[in-house]
């Protein structure tokens, strides 16, 4: 007679208890995560009718940010609500309602850097305080060319982007984000990003009449710089992307990933300013690069690209396409460079003539008078020659250093995809505009974080 052992009931097991206990936790997370996401959409329309509240929500959201910075012992709150911050900065610029325009660059720093003295982590990467210190000498040159009042503006303005890139670096490399804080991150920025977009939509259904033309549209953007807004949206969607094939959320909040991914990028496109779309497609194939090399992501990530490819192609370009009367196809045909290729080329014209110390911060916008109508740097790379020189070339060659080390201190296949696309976006958002916002220097800073998630060991660049 032969024995057969009993059965193992699903109660039995000892880890029954946690495992109900961390469904759960899911659970209410999700539930958590979608009512913050969707009070965001009230939040707007109280935004439009009283702008002030926007000051209102900019001054509390700081507070909170160094209240936490100062009683909280995990950096990881802190990050969440200076991710808030890079979410809310042009929505808060738009408003006009007393926020200063370099707000967003200066809290993120202050944070940081709060939090680093009170948690006393004040060592950080070299390369990352080499890269700002090697922008200090050209400093002294506008001392005689300008008044002091001018110059103070000038350091303040083009000096913030790479101060705030090596805080975050530096801030970024004492953070470990397991799944749960990632994702935190993920919802933190996208809260007022999905505010950004229903006033980009208030917008549109409340204009008495629209003009689309072959340019960007300031109507369509909430009444604000459609680059700006634009990008910022852009964010959004890579945000939502990375949400939307992350096998750790629960897949009803994947779904509802999918369907903001698709409204935010239908708001994107109706900017009529193509870089928010460019940059977030850019970030969304290397990403997709890297994801593919993990064997269990592949269908999942499949079946999220054919939905996505679908739902653009027949159902929201054909829809937008004649809503504008088909300037919008013909405005993301055009392949034209908008001038930034001549705005570079004064750039490099006041490199080689200035090539050790540059010409100052600043100062560049006498070339690019010269040779286009704009003096505004729209490149951050060619900026960094030609106000900077041969220092400014070593400090992009420190840039590079850190994105290999970056890359290099990861090892499954998602964290390469997480820090591979958020590089990607940030480059080609410097490529684009400068260092505008402090997203850039948020997003590339991110990717000095370690992360912790708990990927199984075929995960590891299993390439197919």
């Amino acid at each position: 007679m032969s024995y057969s052992p009993p059965a193992t009931t699903l109660k039995s097991d000892p880890t029954y208890p946690l495992n109900r206990q961390m469904q759960g936790l899911m659970t209410n997370q999700t539930l958590l995560a979608t009512l913050f996401l969707l009070m965001h959409v009230p939040l707007a329309m109280l935004i439009i009718r009283v702008p002030t509240v926007a000051l209102v929500h900019a001054v509390a959201i700081f507070s909170l940010g160094v209240w936490w910075a100062f009683f909280q012992t995990r950096l990881e709150r802190v990050a969440w609500i200076s991710g808030y911050i890079v979410g809310s900065e042009v929505l808060w610029r738009m408003m006009r309602t007393g926020v200063f325009w370099e707000f967003g660059k200066y809290a993120v720093i202050i944070l940081f850097v709060l939090a680093l003295i009170k948690t006393r982590r004040l060592r950080g990467p070299i390369t990352a305080f080499l890269f700002f210190c090697c922008l200090l000498p050209s400093i002294v040159l506008p001392m005689s060319s300008v008044d002091s009042v001018t110059m103070l503006g000038d350091l303040r303005f083009y000096l913030s982007g790479p101060l705030a890139l090596t805080v975050c670096v530096w801030f970024f490399s004492h953070v470990k984000f397991n799944t749960t804080d990632r994702q935190m991150l993920y919802y933190s920025i996208l809260g007022p990003v999905i505010s950004l977009s229903f006033i980009t939509l208030t917008g549109i259904m409340t204009a008495d009449r629209l003009r689309f033309s072959n340019n960007s549209n300031y109507a369509t953007s909430g009444g604000f710089g459609p680059n700006q807004v634009s990008a910022t949206l852009g964010l959004g969607i890579l945000i939502a992307f990375l949400a939307t094939t992350d096998r750790t959320i629960k897949p009803v909040m994947r779904v509802f990933m999918f369907v903001i991914m698709l409204f935010v990028a239908t708001q994107c496109a109706m900017t009529f300013s193509r870089g928010g779309l460019y940059m977030a497609a850019g970030a969304m194939v290397v990403a997709t690069l890297y994801m593919m090399r993990n064997r269990k992501h592949l269908v999942q990530l499949a079946c999220a690209i054919f939905l996505l490819a679908v739902s653009v192609n027949f159902l929201l370009l054909p829809r937008l396409d004649e809503f504008t009367g088909g300037a919008l196809t013909k405005r993301f045909s055009d392949t034209r460079l908008t001038g930034r290729d001549r705005i570079a080329e004064a750039d490099l014209r006041a490199f080689w003539e200035n090539p050790v110390f540059g010409v100052g911060p600043g100062q560049g916008r006498v070339y690019r008078k010269d040779i286009y109508e704009s003096i505004a740097a729209h490149t951050e790379f060619s900026r960094l020659l030609a106000e900077h020189g041969l220092f400014g070339l070593v400090a992009l060659i420190l840039l590079f250093i850190m994105t290999f080390q970056h890359m290099s201190q990861v090892r499954t296949a998602r964290d390469k995809a997480f820090n591979a696309s958020f590089i990607t976006w940030a480059f080609l958002f410097m490529l684009v505009s400068a260092m505008r916002l402090a997203a850039p220097a948020f997003a590339f800073g991110l990717t000095a974080a370690t992360m912790t998630d708990d990927e199984e060991i075929e995960n590891v660049d299993t390439v197919v």
